[in-house]
């Protein structure tokens, strides 16, 4: 590993040394993290580019969570240092291995990029924006031999979208595709399963975004040490997990469709269940509503 954990400046590199390449031109670095999600190298060489990007985007959805909790952690560790809140790749993965924290859509996406990366994808971070919250979005372009492709983790799409106006994914719990809209722009929408027209969910240039632009971003996405509601969200293969702590409900979605509960005001062993995150840092995030 690195001795650092830093949000690069630059997508071509900030002038360090770059890590020797071991057997199939993936460095030690790449390794480790990929073991961290239990994806082995050897099994990735045997599939296509765009296989071994689908790989790693599945394992990474399955094992790291959508969630808001670690932002708040992030900020109220140094409240006055804004440039420290962002979460890189190796502390996002390390807190994953430790307490099954992942991250909003900046860091998960700022990770996915790098673990592709890793395995010689030309990948990139990009932007949009929220057309319910207006608030910006991240999500990863990625180039392969057969087009660019979208991938979400944060909205925790079952597979990526092809780019390009019409470029849908028949997703089992529904499907998303993109939509033309002004200009470059255009709109991810999504039909469930049952539901009579799509919902518009978020509009971008599917384009990279320049690194000092996403890092701003990132930045402002934080609530600056203000306590949000607590979101947890979480794909375990055709089930999709969101538990939102204002109303205090628990929303389940298959193939069949919604179901919805609610839950009591400190429900800590069961989303340590559902969503994987450690029982001590539940307990610390509703103790700290008291």
């Amino acid at each position: 590993m690195s001795g650092r954990d830093t949000v690069s400046g630059s997508d071509e590199g900030d002038g360090r040394r770059r890590p020797e390449r071991t057997c199939h031109g993936v460095d030690a670095i790449t390794r480790h993290r990929l073991g961290l999600l239990e994806v082995d190298v050897q099994d990735l060489r045997l599939l296509p580019p765009r296989g071994r990007m689908d790989r790693i985007y599945r394992r990474f959805l399955r094992r790291i969570p959508y969630e808001t909790l670690s932002n708040h952690r992030s900020c109220c560790e140094r409240p006055d240092d804004p440039d420290a809140w962002p979460r890189a790749t190796d502390r996002l993965l390390r807190e994953n291995r430790k307490d099954g924290l992942g991250g909003t859509s900046f860091s998960l996406s700022y990770a996915l990029r790098d673990l592709l990366r890793g395995i010689g994808t030309n990948a990139h971070c990009t932007l949009g924006r929220n057309l319910v919250t207006e608030q910006m979005h991240a999500a990863v372009v990625a180039y392969a031999e057969d087009g660019a492709w979208l991938y979400d983790p944060a909205l925790l799409l079952g597979g990526p979208l092809a780019i390009r106006p019409g470029g849908a994914l028949q997703d089992p719990l529904g499907t998303l595709r993109l939509e033309p809209g002004p200009g470059r722009n255009l709109t991810v929408t999504m039909a469930l399963p049952g539901a009579p027209d799509p919902r518009p969910i978020y509009t971008l240039v599917p384009l990279p975004t320049p690194p000092h632009r996403f890092r701003q971003a990132w930045v402002a996405s934080f609530y600056k040490g203000r306590r949000p509601s607590l979101c947890l969200a979480r794909r375990i293969d055709d089930e999709i997990r969101r538990y939102t702590e204002q109303p205090g409900r628990m929303e389940i979605l298959t193939a069949e469709g919604h179901s919805y509960r609610r839950m009591g005001p400190e429900p800590v062993e069961e989303l340590h269940v559902l969503f994987g995150v450690s029982e001590s840092c539940l307990h610390e995030w509703f103790e700290s509503a008291r």
